[in-house]
């Protein structure tokens, strides 16, 4: 049995090898294959691993390769966490957008549309090489920007055995742990919507609704989270108690889009390179962890909710444990008012023989056309991305929520089009 991580120097990957070692027997035996481009850093992570493997006893050998075909050949499992570009990439999509008055974000506005031009041809090569040659393997998508990742993969390899992730439902599921003081994997959300663009209208801790509790707490913690910044929670309490329903963190870019623009504008730095600057000492914590005779992480590069995602869902395949998470894939109807022929995002019960939707109302009237508009400018953008047509780039960036006016998507696309050449075959 072969588990593959692609993108396996990310920094993301020790703590997920982490999640996973909670159940190393399920993985007894198991070769665990690391696979990058970035060979010094894909070293560290590697030897890391073998050490983490070590402290924790289990069965598990630790392969590091460079060569993507001898990676996924027989694999039971692999997932994808490539970024194409690097962080710098990541930096053009924040640091232009902001150029001209627009937020740039990994996997919103014309930021996240460029990031799907990068990632959209890779992973669809990913999932044709495993057709060939794993073709009984799951492939869990961690690829931002995941759900116009997931679009392409569904229209391109409508029967592939693919799973797109994000981990920010899953983060509200720890985040509403905390409030009620509960384990997070009690607690399931009624998510519905597309990636980073939806909302719960019911929250079940053991199969209860609890919304109504979590309203209230809303109520009182409103007029605090009012009078400060708006981030991920402050965002979030906010939209909560203005709509009464559990929305996407994300939501806050469209809702408070003036006040957070005025702070990115601010800001000495983007997320990208804030991150840039953290990166070196992530992997000398690393390098010197891979080292020790009983490597400890002590600092991390995300949320716990990241790695148990990825972990959890791989754990629940592998021993087909029926599991509730949220996932994204072809909508077919589960959430009524997206189109069914396209990518969603929503909850089902994810086992050994793949995937089942469990069905959520409707997207409510007063916030459903946000989340329509937004799927209708990714869903023009993936097409601009398999086909490398330059005017429906600009089509999707105009018709992004985020942006103004269609010449300043006009402005934008065409700088970031030239910005990311090497990376974009498609549009030559």
């Amino acid at each position: 049995m072969k588990l593959v991580i692609i993108g396996g120097a990310s920094a993301y990957t020790p703590d997920i090898i982490a999640g996973l070692l909670k159940e190393q027997r399920l993985f007894s035996g198991w070769e665990l294959v690391l696979h990058d481009i970035d060979e010094p850093n894909l070293e560290v992570i590697g030897r890391l691993a073998r050490g983490m493997v070590r402290v924790a006893g289990a069965d598990l050998t630790v392969v590091t390769t460079t060569d993507r075909a001898q990676a996924v050949a027989g694999a039971r499992f692999i997932l994808t966490q490539p970024r194409v570009g690097g962080f710098k990439g990541r930096a053009l999509d924040e640091r232009i957008p902001l150029k001209y008055g627009v937020i740039g974000q990994e996997t919103l506005g014309p930021g996240g549309l460029s990031f799907a031009w990068r990632t959209i041809p890779l992973i669809l090569e990913i999932v044709e090489e495993v057709r060939r040659l794993a073709p009984e393997a799951w492939i869990i998508n961690y690829a931002n920007p995941a759900g116009m990742v997931t679009e392409a993969v569904i229209r391109k390899f409508p029967d592939a055995r693919f799973i797109g992730l994000c981990d920010m439902p899953t983060g509200v599921q720890w985040g509403i742990g905390k409030v009620l003081r509960v384990d997070f994997h009690r607690i399931g959300l009624d998510y519905a919507g597309v990636n980073h663009g939806g909302w719960s209208e019911r929250v079940l801790l053991d199969g209860e609704d609890v919304l109504p509790r979590l309203r209230r707490y809303a109520s009182v913690l409103g007029p605090l989270a009012s009078l400060l910044p708006v981030a991920e929670e402050s965002g979030t309490v906010r939209l909560l108690g203005r709509y009464g329903m559990v929305p996407d963190p994300y939501l806050r870019y469209y809702y408070y889009k003036d006040r957070i623009l005025k702070k990115l504008l601010r800001a000495r730095r983007t997320r990208a390179e804030e991150l840039m600057e953290r990166l070196p000492l992530l992997y000398g914590h690393y390098e010197a962890a891979g080292a020790a005779d009983k490597p400890v992480l002590e600092i991390h590069r995300g949320h716990q909710s990241h790695s148990d995602l990825a972990s959890q869902v791989i754990a629940s395949m592998a021993a087909g444990r029926r599991t509730r998470f949220v996932i994204q894939q072809r909508n077919g109807g589960t959430v009524p008012n997206l189109p069914a022929d396209q990518a969603a995002q929503f909850p089902a019960f994810v086992d050994a023989n793949g995937w089942e939707p469990i069905a959520v109302p409707p997207i409510r009237a007063d916030v459903a056309p946000l989340i329509q508009q937004i799927k209708e400018a990714e869903s023009i953008n993936v097409t601009a991305a398999l086909t490398g047509d330059a005017k429906l780039a600009v089509e999707a960036a105009a018709a992004n929520p985020l942006v103004p006016r269609r010449q300043v998507a006009e402005v934008i696309v065409g700088e970031l089009l030239k910005a990311h050449q090497p990376y974009l075959p498609q549009f030559r």
